[in-house]
């Protein structure tokens, strides 16, 4: 199997490098890449099954690259230091967003869910659909993949935020503002000072409050009431 790291910086590239040649020496790097012009130049005239990509490079934003390629049979996996573009990754359907300092065991599994994938023919859309996308939330020890459609609200707890999903609560070291930004166009809307939520988890509107699919009952602040009215 054929690869190319889009990395500018070369510490970096030298960590991946190596960690590739340990967890999957079947892998062959062909080129390493400081710059989304010569990457895409390569990548017009060569086919590659990987392509280890860097968000913030030397020329521009790395998706500024996707958007130059035509032929999409290759696993996409981002190497970043920035948690902030998760969503608009899987976007491109990445196989895994994997935060630097990178751990080899994340890597090594998003290599073998890779090659499952190529094992089994599935046909790489251009971008997912609402109901795939995902984002990261990185705590202190792992970095969670979570559909954005199993959030069913967040909470403020001071500098921090709550995530409450379907299946568990994690809380992440970002303000709820932050994360108020980032989810806004997929429907999240700010009912209190302290609370975040998804419109398609509320099951009944109430005079002051929210109940949502998972029981709970987050109160409206009364300037936030009319964002509600048409429910």
């Amino acid at each position: 199997m054929k690869a190319i790291l889009v990395e500018d910086e070369i510490n970096a590239q030298k960590a991946l490098l190596k960690m590739l040649q340990l967890i999957a020496p079947e892998i062959q790097v062909l080129a390493i890449f400081d710059t989304i012009k010569d990457a895409s130049l390569f990548l017009s005239k060569n086919t590659v099954d990987f392509i280890f990509l860097d968000i913030q490079l030397k020329d521009g934003n790395g998706f500024k690259l996707l958007q130059t390629i035509t032929n999409r049979d290759f696993s996409l996996i981002f190497t970043t230091a920035f948690n902030d573009f998760a969503i608009k990754a899987f976007k491109f359907n990445a196989i895994d967003y994997l935060l630097k300092p990178i751990d080899p065991t994340e890597l090594e599994e998003a290599i073998e869910r890779a090659k499952k994938i190529k094992k089994s023919n599935q046909i790489v859309p251009v971008e997912k659909s609402f109901s795939e996308q995902k984002i990261v939330l990185k705590t202190t020890d792992r970095n969670h993949i979570i559909p954005v459609s199993s959030i069913i609200r967040l909470e403020a707890d001071g500098a921090y935020t709550l995530f409450v999903t379907e299946s568990q609560k994690i809380l992440v070291s970002k303000n709820i503002k932050y994360y108020e930004d980032l989810l806004c166009e997929y429907d999240f809307v700010r009912c209190h000072q302290s609370h975040l939520v998804a419109k398609s988890h509320i099951k009944v509107l109430k005079t002051h409050s929210l109940l949502l699919t998972d029981g709970s009952e987050i109160p409206i602040s009364h300037r936030k009431r009319k964002l509600f009215n048409s429910f």
